[in-house]
């Protein structure tokens, strides 16, 4: 069964949050705040089409309608607008990891990066989420050494990466 990929909704939005909080749960410690520390996840679409960015679903048709299994967003890097872009949300529900959704959902958002003139694409990745770090690094990534600290309930560090994207 291969997903369907499209540009997101704002109707996309309950469900996109209904998957970050299935993948987060896997990971002891992780709080998904909406109202206090993901707003812009009630209106995903709009809230990364106001940041000049693009946002994306992976979906499944069931019987029961289209179900949202996988994402990934974009958005100009504030550092570089011109010349980076930054990766944001890629995630795929546990269930239907190495199937190669997230491979597509990364190319994707990869080719729209080009097609803004941007020459590299970095990312930031919670220190816990050790399988996603390995999945950048065979996608082309490098842990750059840098980190931040987010302040938030979840008492995250991430860890920076970044790809250089050939023309």
């Amino acid at each position: 069964m291969t997903p369907t990929i499209r540009p997101a909704t704002d109707a996309d939005s309950g469900q996109v949050v209904s998957l970050i909080a299935a993948c987060w749960v896997q990971y002891p410690g992780n709080v998904l705040d909406i109202a206090g520390e993901e707003p812009g996840l009630r209106a995903a679409a709009s809230h990364y089409a106001a940041k000049q960015g693009r946002f994306w679903v992976a979906t499944f048709a069931f019987p029961q309608g289209e179900w949202v299994t996988g994402c990934v967003g974009i958005i100009p890097t504030p550092r570089n607008p011109k010349a980076q872009a930054e990766l944001v949300r890629l995630y795929v529900h546990p269930r239907l990891r190495r199937q190669g959704t997230a491979r597509c959902l990364a190319a994707l958002a990869e080719a729209a990066a080009r097609a803004w003139g941007a020459h590299a694409i970095d990312l930031w990745s919670d220190a816990r989420f050790v399988e996603a770090h390995a999945f950048y690094q065979a996608l082309g990534y490098t842990q750059t050494g840098g980190s931040r600290d987010l302040h938030d309930l979840s008492n995250s560090t991430e860890y920076h990466f970044i790809k250089r994207l050939s023309a």
